[in-house]
């Protein structure tokens, strides 16, 4: 596992390795991208399609607890 805090996080789950990074960008927002590496297998096809829509509703969790602790006006560590 190796982190840096405030900037990313990767660890490996299963023999996948994930990544997730937040990117600031040129204004005040900042984007979250995850990112999955692992070795091409018939098990890790199947399991990519079902991680997929996991992922996808994490990061969408995620975005809303962001924006919602934004419109409350939390600071920003």
């Amino acid at each position: 596992m190796a982190v840096t805090p405030g900037r990313h996080l990767t660890a490996t789950i299963l023999g996948a390795h994930l990544s997730y990074v937040l990117d600031g960008g040129e204004r005040r927002d900042t984007r979250l991208l995850l990112k999955v590496v692992m070795e091409e297998t018939r098990l890790a096809t199947l399991w990519s399609v079902g991680d997929l829509v996991m992922a996808r509703r994490q990061l969408l969790n995620l975005k809303h607890l962001a924006e919602t602790e934004h419109r409350a006006g939390a600071p920003r560590p």
